[in-house]
């Protein structure tokens, strides 16, 4: 097991890449142009203001998700390369390119260091931004690692507390981090990838299945709605969890609910929690 910089990563054409599918970007900025280029065509025609209005939101929308377009052609936009010995696994979203490239954030596994691998099925309850019960359904492949994960563990949670640099626009300087880390390692050895990629997970299963034993998928549920019931510490250990899925959002109205607070301070209690994770606590 070897942590490595993504520079440091030996590349070769006969590499096995599961990376983030270009062509559902492409196809997002394909129906946001047309959408926009219909709605200005009609609106000029038929002098229907409200068109210029509803496209004015579409091209918000459009630079909302201009990183997750374009990031999606990159080099670095990558989950897992294989080759004859072993797996390199980047751990660092493909959103979080413009983070410090002096970071270790890949990890390669010789086949030798993966007892077995299975595919996940994670199924859990949260609230909404406005606290309305929602269903998530995740898919994560599992690999349970054979020897010593610790210098692994400290840097997924490094990542988990990286913070963005500042950068200078034109509008003035601002800071953009994307919550979305696609490894953890909640239940050491066994270290789990949120599986977004192409090709999908069965066929990264199959690729892996001459090398290690590949066990029966699992289904579990995650109820994250009713902690009012939970002993403090297990309630800080759910929002916790929930932070470190992305869902920032659920865990700071959670927050709110269950210590009667305001949103700032909620806020804070969530970034608290997170980085007491951070630090091993």
């Amino acid at each position: 097991m070897r942590l490595l910089r993504l520079s440091d990563v030996e590349t070769n054409r006969s590499d096995r890449v599961f990376e983030y599918s270009r062509f559902r970007a492409s196809l997002l900025a394909c129906i946001e142009l047309g959408a926009t280029a219909a709605l200005l065509l009609r609106a000029f025609t038929t002098h229907w203001n409200a068109g210029y209005y509803i496209a004015a939101v579409l091209i918000f929308f459009g630079a909302l998700t201009q990183r997750y377009i374009t990031a999606r052609f990159r080099p670095t936009n990558w989950l897992v390369r294989m080759n004859d010995l072993g797996m390199f696994i980047q751990f660092r979203s493909y959103l979080n390119y413009h983070l410090p490239v002096e970071d270790f954030t890949v990890v390669f596994l010789s086949y030798g260091e993966i007892r077995s691998a299975r595919l996940l099925r994670e199924r859990a309850r949260v609230p909404d931004a406005e606290g309305h019960p929602a269903t998530q359904i995740r898919r994560y492949v599992e690999l349970d690692l054979a020897g010593d994960t610790a210098e692994l563990i400290k840097a997924l949670r490094a990542e988990m507390t990286e913070k963005a640099p500042v950068e200078k626009r034109w509008y003035g300087s601002s800071s953009t981090l994307y919550e979305d880390h696609p490894v953890r390692m909640e239940s050491p050895p066994f270290l789990q990838i949120r599986w977004q990629a192409v090709p999908r997970a069965e066929k990264f299963l199959d690729a892996l299945r001459p090398n290690t034993s590949i066990a029966e998928p699992v289904q579990i549920a995650q109820d994250f709605l009713h902690l009012d019931s939970l002993s403090p510490d297990e309630q800080q250990k759910r929002l916790r969890e929930l932070a470190e899925k992305g869902e920032i959002i659920s865990a700071v109205y959670l927050a709110q609910k269950l210590y009667s607070c305001g949103l700032a301070e909620a806020r804070e209690k969530i970034e608290k929690m997170r980085q007491g994770a951070g630090a091993g606590v």
